[in-house]
């Protein structure tokens, strides 16, 4: 964890060691730059997928040529709460949360053959509040002290991209992004105790960051074959920076390691499709982090099945299962983390034509377990995604 303030981030660390309630989106959000978002929509998340490589037109933040099948002018918002449970050495505790995980626009220009993309896609979050009590000598007597830190902070990526088609069979797009975001950190310490005439004295330590960056992302998708769709993408960053604001003080720069990513999605049957997606980011050479942070793990891979249950002219019912396998960057301690989540949807495409939906509602549902001893985390997650084309 990268030394910022001595007070408050010493006082983190005391509130994580010692017994007291806690609670937070994730506790691997207090390492590092915190713990990935997975920017991806409810069709995706249902499926396990990792945001590329699924059939037919789609908004998304990590496939950039898939935007390319859009005939018309689009817009998709994914809304997802979360529901979690903690073990913590002697503490327990429950947490909860809703974000807005991805927002995104396409706009076709005919005459290029082309479409214009706009993305606002969550990355990391470092939201998380821990609580001790202890005692500390004033004066040579025993006070009651009681320490909460408050970090609230994440970073997101807005991004502006073109796709376009190459053929029936084919499509590229590329995209270009900033890095956005703030962290604040409140240090708060009361002491209540006779030992100094019986009032409250309190201690408080606040601090902001503000995050920029740059990142441009690349990628392909291509139909080789009737029955087989596949999709490649890697993303290049530029360091990302962290710089003070106002009274606050240490700037820090960390690197962000490429990301290379790709999917594919086959048909079994007219109604039952299958699809695969793998991500590799190396971390461990990431520079900017404390020692022992970055996790030495690197690969991320998911697998899904969507079956249409319902298959009309105009509108169709499809049922989603899916698992993936997440390595977070950053360890809570010593060991690297693990995330399993197994994950069941259904889609509502409203009106649609062929592969192309005008109107739709997604709904995700998932069950996950994040391990990074002496951590453990189970959570329950709500995927949902309104999309509409012609507005």
């Amino acid at each position: 964890m990268t030394v910022r303030s001595p007070v408050a981030r010493a006082a983190a660390v005391l509130a994580l060691v010692l017994p007291g309630p806690a609670s937070a989106q994730s506790f691997l959000g207090s390492r590092g730059l915190g713990v990935p978002v997975g920017a991806v929509d409810a069709r995706a998340a249902a499926l396990g997928n990792l945001g590329i490589g699924l059939g037919g037109a789609e908004v998304s933040a990590g496939d950039p040529a898939a935007w390319a099948g859009l005939v018309l002018p689009t817009v998709s918002i994914s809304m997802q709460p979360t529901w979690g449970e903690y073990d913590l050495e002697e503490q327990a505790g429950t947490s909860r949360a809703t974000r807005f995980p991805l927002l995104g626009i396409g706009y076709p220009v005919p005459r290029a053959k082309g479409v214009v993309t706009l993305s606002l896609a969550g990355h990391l979050e470092q939201r998380w509040v821990a609580e001790s009590r202890s005692t500390v000598v004033l004066d040579e007597r025993e006070v009651e002290v009681e320490d909460r830190f408050t970090s609230d902070g994440s970073t997101s990526v807005v991004r502006l991209g073109w796709a376009q088609r190459l053929g029936p069979r084919l499509a590229v797009g590329v995209a270009a992004g900033t890095y956005v975001g703030r962290l604040n950190e409140v240090f708060d310490r009361e002491l209540d105790s006779l030992a100094v005439g019986g009032e409250v004295y309190s201690f408080l330590e606040e601090n902001s960051w503000q995050y920029s960056g740059y990142t441009v992302t690349a990628g392909f998708s291509a139909d080789p074959a009737d029955l087989l769709h596949l999709a490649g993408a890697v993303e290049w960053s530029r360091d990302l920076k962290e710089a003070p604001e106002g009274d606050t003080t240490g700037e820090n720069m960390y690197s962000i390691p490429p990301r290379f990513s790709a999917g594919a999605t086959g048909r079994l049957s007219p109604r039952l499709h299958l699809n695969a997606s793998a991500a590799y980011q190396d971390w461990s050479a990431a520079e900017g982090f404390a020692d022992g942070v970055v996790s030495r793990r690197k690969w991320n891979f998911g697998v899904g099945l969507e079956w249409l249950m319902a298959d009309g002219e105009t509108r169709s019912l499809p049922v989603r299962f899916g698992y993936r396998r997440l390595a977070a960057p950053f360890r809570y301690r010593m060991e690297d983390p693990v995330e399993s989540v197994w994950s069941v949807g259904v889609g509502f495409n409203l009106l649609k034509r062929d592969d192309l939906r005008f109107g739709w509602m997604d709904v995700a549902l998932e069950r996950g377990t994040r391990t990074s001893e002496p951590l453990a985390e189970r959570f329950w997650r709500a995927t949902v995604t309104l999309g509409v084309a012609r507005f």
